[in-house]
């Protein structure tokens, strides 16, 4: 029964293979049939192809002369740190040894070996590579009779082969800049990231550092809005000028300053807000650039003595002989060593206000009793005298004796414009608060795109 189960399912088998055989034959056969159709077809048939080559003369080169003879090849390098007028005059290509025994020998030429980073030296040579003229950009924005100018050293070469060396002024373009930018840490990073000089933000400082604290209040999200002057010579950035309007929003609350020049005779150019009233309060509320509160008024462990006691002032930490500045003007009522406090200075204001700084490394030259100072002025250097553990500014603030804490008093304003001055004032503010507006409106939506887009953002993840 197996076997012959067996050799039936043999039988039936072969069978199936030789079948498969014979449809693959036949399948392979009609393949070629058509291959051979498609090759005979003379549809498909193949293009003639050919190729010609041909050899082209080419015009007799020849050196092209410059139109003008005169003509003048200028090439400018910029100084890097370390280098000498040797170097300079090697990077611009100058082999002259007779132009540097003229640059160390003659005196008009001095101020090339003040070799400043990031300043411009020019040559210009002519077709056999001579020098023409040399210019060292060496002050791109200094003031001259109230002019901002750009000052450089000129020297020239004289039909004989020899050099002079004269300084030259420039007058600088004036332009006018705005800037729009968003607190995210400090102020500094805010105006790195919208391109503003850092002597503009030093300004944004001083204008408003009666109201905003930018030490203590900023808040993440402040804005701010300036229009401020730069000034440029043959296109190239010479210096920043002086801000010409600007609107500070700290914490919700807008704080805004337009510089006027009244142009009366006693009076002088001042930032006051679009009311008219003076920007520019009695009493500056800090008076370092650069600091930060290491004790603030109020009860406190004495750092020496080690008992809890009143702090009748605010201490600033800065590094020993950073510059102390005169909060308010007034005159000298004392100045020398007072017990635990050291190097003091005590400043007499109008009405009851007076001011104590204590812990000086040392006084401003001629510092003396009964000197009148102005707001701003620099009294002296910041120290570690007298009962202190490190180099430290104490501040206080007082009122008919009485120290308050400065951080919270409410400083007076000084005067508001009246009359004609008044008048003058708001024609010229108009135009101001118009352009604030516009840059108010430009920062919303750009707040307004940026909030969109990570709604999208977040969306699609």
């Amino acid at each position: 029964m197996r076997s012959e189960t067996g050799s039936g399912f043999t039988r039936k088998s072969d069978f199936t293979r030789r079948f498969l055989v014979v449809c693959a034959f036949g399948l392979f056969g009609a393949a070629a049939a058509v291959g051979m159709v498609s090759q005979n077809s003379e549809v498909t048939a193949v293009p003639t192809v050919q190729q010609i080559t041909e050899t082209l003369a080419l015009p007799e080169l020849s050196v092209v002369e410059s139109a003008d003879p005169d003509a003048l090849f200028v090439r400018e390098e910029r100084v890097q740190r370390g280098d000498s007028v040797a170097s300079m005059l090697s990077r611009l290509k100058i082999s002259d040894a007779a132009l540097q025994r003229f640059l160390v020998q003659e005196p008009a030429a001095r101020s090339i070996y003040q070799l400043y980073p990031g300043r411009a030296i020019q040559v210009a040579t002519d077709a056999q590579g001579e020098m023409r003229w040399l210019r060292y950009v060496h002050t791109p924005g200094a003031e001259s009779d109230g002019q901002v100018v750009q000052q450089l050293l000129e020297v020239l070469r004289t039909p004989d082969g020899g050099y002079t060396a004269s300084e030259q002024q420039i007058p600088a373009e004036r332009n006018v800049q705005v800037a729009v930018g968003t607190i995210r840490s400090s102020l500094f990073g805010a105006t790195d990231a919208a391109g503003v000089p850092y002597g503009v933000a030093r300004q944004m400082i001083d204008i408003l550092s009666s109201d905003v604290d930018f030490f203590r209040d900023l808040r993440a999200g402040d804005q701010f809005r300036v229009i401020y002057e730069s000034f440029a010579t043959n296109g190239v950035n010479a210096r920043s000028g002086r801000i010409l309007a600007l609107e500070f929003v700290n914490d919700g609350k807008s704080y805004e300053a337009v510089w006027f020049d009244p142009q009366t005779a006693g009076e002088s150019g001042n930032y006051y807000g679009f009311d008219g009233s003076s920007r520019r309060r009695a009493f500056l509320r800090v008076p370092l650039e650069f600091t930060r509160v290491s004790s603030g008024f109020g009860a406190r462990r004495h750092p020496v003595l080690n008992t809890l006691r009143g702090h009748k002032g605010v201490d600033y930490a800065a590094p020993t002989g950073t510059p102390i500045q005169a909060t308010a003007d007034g005159v000298v009522e004392f100045s020398g060593s007072q017990r635990g406090y050291g190097n003091t200075i005590v400043l007499k204001h109008h009405g009851d206000y007076s001011t104590l700084y204590a812990h000086l490394s040392r006084f401003a030259p001629g510092l003396k009793r009964g000197q009148k100072i102005t707001q701003g002025q620099t009294i002296g250097y910041v120290g570690s005298t007298g009962m202190s553990t490190g180099p430290h500014l104490h501040y206080e603030f007082r009122i008919a004796g009485q120290q308050i804490d400065p951080q919270s008093a409410d400083i007076p304003f000084a005067r508001k414009l009246e009359g004609k001055s008044l008048e003058q004032f708001k024609q010229q503010v108009a135009s101001y608060q118009s352009q604030l507006t516009m840059l108010a409106q430009l920062q919303e939506a750009q707040k307004m795109a940026s909030d969109e887009a990570v709604v999208v953002a977040n969306a699609t993840n």
